[in-house]
Formats: structure tokens, C-alpha cells, sequence
């Protein structure tokens, strides 16, 4: 995209670029052709968007959702397979999606200990209905002196799946239908990390070793459960960093993928992820010039979640040679940037011009927005209809150019 010739409406506001979300697509749907694709609502975060991509995804099978309200909206704007991603307390909301499976809906919740199978089996009970559940089991890969992945299902070893499956077999109304082995450590590490370099031999190591044994732990897991007597719909893995190793594993029927098609600040620093293109971010105006080579934007303060670090800071996207102030890095209402000297005057940032930046997590951004203001080609997006400007009868137009409403800009805010 073209900013050099884009003036946007109204600033702050989130900008989604059409031609490098189309080019991410159908980058996705070559890597994952050999297995269905379920798309990740928390990297994503607007119906609008999800409908688009779906869309445009022969592959495509369902959705991964992260909490059970959520669900029940996902549900509710049309779509029919959901795979809860996170186990869930929430029974109210699980109870409302039963509507919609006793029509036909999938509907599959993640378990990884006893308690989560004892909420479900309470629905179930209260409303005389199976609940179909999902094994999440753990593929990190633990070391000596170092624990190498993330701390989030209980079921690492196969001692741990058969002491669940006994409290899933003494619930009647609780039926085992998938399995996740999610890779988070393949996945969503960079390799390069700012300021980290010495790491990058270490983790590029781990990443392999890693793959070896997550290759033969998930898929013995699978044959065993199988074995069991357990016939799995589904088998899930992967996300937006790993898509060429998790497709061509043999167990796995399904790859999750979210951040790559916005691909996010924090994905620069994958290997995998080169040849996306940034398709999503925020504008900020320029508000302030408290110095010469210093211009102040409104707004800004959109750090990631995750342990703390220069990787979690929103970039700067256009124009180039603007430079984050260490001491104030970008702020709540306010953000400072320095202009360097050698491109200052090809810079020239005025009051009221803007600066375009990248979030550095993919869902993050759509938390902060009402909607996504969406461009195509070397300019702005045309004056026509928002139908010719993309084909999707969801999209609307906003002022100068068309949009694409979030959760947020929808009322809706899950957890």
C-alpha cells in the first residue's frame, strides 16, 4: 500500500489493507492445502473480517474460538463448527449454544483437567444433552533446566490423559470427540528477537528439537486414543508460525490459523512468516511539535500482552526515520517521536499530518477500535459502493472509505 498518496479520514483509527490480506489468504490456503483450515477469532476479532477470509478459503472448516460467550456469538452471525479453544466455567453461555447444536452446529469445548469435565457434565445433565469435549494436550517440551513452550494444559504425559479419560468415561453426558496438540513454541516464538540476537541459535535449536518430539508424542497420542476406542472427528494443531510443519503431519486433520493474516508487528521476527505482508495497524495524527525534530501523535498506548519487552511495542510502519522515545516509549493518550536527522527533511512531519504504525499482536488492535477502516490499491479506497470496493455485503461505507465493524465496534467485548 501506497501511504504516500493516503489522507485518512479520521484519526486514531485501525486500517486494514485489502491487497495484503488477500495476498496472506491465499498464501494460508497454499500452505494448508492438504488439511481443513479453522481460522482463530482471537487473532482476528471481527465477524466482517471472518466472514471475508472464510470466504475466500476453500479449506476452510470452522472456528477457534477463546471464551464461551464468544461462542455463542460466533453461533448466533452464522457460523456452524466452533472449537472453544480454552475450557470454560462459564455454563450459562455453554447452556446457549445448545440451541444451536440441537439444529445441526458444532460445538466442541476444550478439557484438560476433572473440574472442566464436571462443569460440562452439569449442562449436560441439567438439559439432558451430550456436550462434545476436546483433549488439550500439552506439546511442550520440557528440558533439565529449561521448560520450553507454555504453561496451559495439565495433560503432558499419557498418565494424565488416562487419568481424565476415567473421569470422562463416568460422565454420561460428556462425549470425547477431539484432540488439540497445539505446538505454542513452534508456533508464536520469533527467532529473532529485538535486541536478543545471541538467542537466536538457541531457539532456532529448540524449534527443531522441538518438532522432532512433537511429531512423535502428538501422533502416538492420537493412534493410542484411537486404539482406545475413541474416534476423533478432529485433530488440531498448529497456528500461525508453524503451518508448513503441522500440515504434513499425519495425525493432524486441521491447522488453526489467526496472526498471519493480519501478520503482526511481533511476527517480523519469525523465519515463516517472511513472506507475508502487513495488512492491519493504526494511524495516529500529529498533534504536538514540542521541538524541532520531535512531533507528539495522539493516542498510541496499545502495548501486546506476554512478558514484557521492546517486542510487545507497536512499530512505526510509514513514514521512515521516526524514532520511539526510550523514556516514554508510546503512551496512554500521547505518544512522542523523534524525527532523525538524516531523513528529517524527507520526513517534514507537520501538525496534522499521520503516522501509520503496526500493533505488534495480531486480535489486540480490534480491542482498541470500532472498526477497521480498509484501503486497496496505491490510494484510498474508491467512492463507489462498498460492494465494488469489496465484494463481501457485510463491509459498509464510512466516510471516505470502507469498513469492516470489530467486536467492539459490534458492543461486544469476551474475555
Amino acid at each position: 500500500m501506497d501511504f504516500v498518496h493516503i489522507i485518512p479520514p479520521k484519526t486514531p483509527q485501525a486500517w486494514l489493507d485489502i491487497d495484503a490480506l488477500d495476498h496472506n489468504i491465499a498464501l494460508v490456503n497454499q500452505k494448508t492445502q492438504a488439511v481443513n483450515l479453522r481460522l482463530a477469532t482471537k487473532s482476528i476479532r471481527s465477524i466482517d473480517v471472518l466472514h471475508y477470509i472464510k470466504d475466500r478459503s476453500p479449506h476452510f472448516i470452522g472456528l477457534m474460538s477463546y471464551a464461551a460467550d464468544e461462542s455463542v456469538y460466533l453461533l448466533e452471525n452464522g457460523f456452524d463448527n466452533i472449537l472453544c479453544a480454552y475450557p470454560t466455567l462459564d455454563t450459562i453461555s455453554v447452556a446457549n449454544t445448545l440451541k444451536y447444536t440441537q439444529q445441526g452446529a458444532v460445538m466442541v469445548w476444550m478439557v484438560d483437567r476433572p473440574e472442566h469435565v464436571a462443569v460440562l457434565e452439569r449442562v449436560g445433565i441439567e438439559h439432558g444433552v451430550k456436550i462434545d469435549v476436546c483433549l488439550d494436550v500439552n506439546m511442550s517440551m520440557p528440558l533439565p533446566k529449561l521448560y520450553f513452550g507454555t504453561k496451559r494444559s495439565a495433560l503432558m504425559h499419557k498418565k494424565d490423559i488416562k487419568a481424565l479419560l476415567k473421569h470422562i468415561k463416568k460422565s454420561d453426558h460428556i462425549n470425547l470427540v477431539a484432540a488439540m496438540g497445539y505446538e505454542a513454541q513452534i508456533a508464536g516464538l520469533p527467532e529473532h528477537l529485538p535486541g536478543k540476537a545471541l538467542l537466536t541459535p538457541a531457539i532456532k535449536l529448540l524449534k527443531h528439537r522441538s518438532q522432532k518430539q512433537v511429531s512423535q508424542r502428538r501422533g502416538a497420542m492420537v493412534n493410542w486414543l484411537k486404539k482406545q476406542g475413541y474416534a476423533l472427528q478432529l485433530v488440531n494443531g498448529g497456528g500461525s508460525g508453524s503451518m508448513d510443519f503441522t500440515a504434513c503431519q499425519p495425525e493432524i486433520t486441521e491447522v488453526t490459523v489467526g496472526s498471519a493474516y493480519y501478520k503482526p508487528a511481533y511476527f517480523d521476527y519469525m523465519e515463516s512468516m517472511q513472506d507475508f505482508r502487513a495488512a492491519a495497524g493504526f494511524v495516529l495524527p500529529v498533534t504536538r511539535q514540542p521541538e524541532k525534530d520531535v512531533i507528539t501523535c495522539h493516542g498510541g498506548g496499545f502495548i501486546a500482552s506476554g512478558a514484557v519487552g521492546i517486542d510487545k511495542a507497536p512499530v512505526v510502519h510509514y513514514p521512515a526515520g521516526l524514532i520511539i522515545l526510550n523514556d516514554e516509549g508510546f503512551g496512554e493518550v500521547q505518544t512522542p517521536m523523534k524525527m532523525d536527522k538524516h531523513t528529517v527533511s524527507e520526513t517534514s512531519l507537520k501538525i496534522g499530518d499521520a503516522v501509520w504504525c503496526r500493533h505488534a499482536k495480531a486480535g489486540e488492535l480490534c480491542e482498541h477500535f470500532n472498526e477497521l477502516v480498509c484501503y486497496e490499491g496505491a490510494a484510498q479506497m474508491p467512492q463507489g459502493t462498498a460492494e465494488q470496493a469489496i465484494n463481501h455485503t457485510s463491509i459498509r461505507r464510512k466516510e471516505a472509505a470502507a469498513t469492516m465493524t470489530t467486536y467492539r465496534g459490534d458492543g461486544r467485548c469476551f474475555h
